[in-house]
């Protein structure tokens, strides 16, 4: 198994805290969210971890040196996270989690999805559903949408962090494939909405018990930083 963070993106609704450094070197405790996200993959014991690097890709370099592998997605500017992660398809030949650089969740979180048997999981909040979150419908306990589910319909949301085994990473090999020259200001989940939408199990791990934040805004960075204490 190996884990994927997608750590292209610019972060630019964080400027100007995010004009010299990537948005995944903000620092929560004594530690930056990348540098947690590694940490935790490493306890749950996935040692290969893959991160794809685009905006000031440097810094991120320099920080982890040699205890992680890199990949250059260089059109970081022009396309969201479905062209970076297609540009390591590759590397989409085992289990693998796949997760955005900009999630700070509870240990267990990552556990769970580590112990999923599912071909696609996806980790799922039912305990709310957010306006600013990908939101999901779920149907007879597998997802029946994610990403074009309105909030009427939604029974929760996607967190920002997935396991595909190897066989459901065939499945969304197959599908990014057909949407990847359309699609370039998209996220990875429209794949695994097409997925589900053509009859295919789509799994979840229900994190409603855990604490999450994903950090788009300076406020949800300035939020994320007055309660941490509440991590583990």
């Amino acid at each position: 198994m190996k884990a994927i963070i997608l750590a292209a993106g610019r972060g630019t609704r964080l400027y100007p805290i995010t004009l010299n450094k990537p948005k995944g070197l903000l620092e929560v405790g004594d530690e930056t969210i990348l540098d947690r996200l590694v940490r935790q993959f490493k306890s749950s014991g996935i040692k290969d971890i893959l991160i794809v690097v685009g905006y000031q890709k440097e810094h991120l370099i320099n920080h982890f040196g040699d205890s992680v592998r890199y990949s250059y997605y260089e059109d970081f500017s022009k396309t969201n996270n479905l062209h970076t992660l297609w540009s390591v398809r590759n590397e989409l030949n085992d289990d693998v989690i796949i997760t955005f650089a900009d999630l700070v969740v509870h240990q267990d979180i990552i556990n769970l999805l580590v112990k999923s048997k599912k071909d696609i999981s996806m980790a799922i909040d039912t305990s709310q559903v957010l306006k600013s979150t990908m939101r999901v419908a779920i149907k007879n306990n597998y997802i029946k949408n994610i990403t074009t589910t309105t909030v009427a319909e939604a029974d929760g949301n996607f967190i920002g962090i997935s396991k595909i085994s190897q066989s459901g990473c065939a499945l969304l090999l197959n599908e990014m494939s057909k949407i990847v020259d359309s699609h370039h200001q998209d996220y990875y989940t429209i794949a695994v909405d097409n997925i589900a939408r053509k009859g295919n199990k789509v799994g979840y791990c229900d994190v409603k018990k855990y604490i999450w934040r994903e950090i788009d805004t300076k406020d949800e960075y300035n939020e994320l930083i007055n309660i941490y204490n509440k991590f583990s």
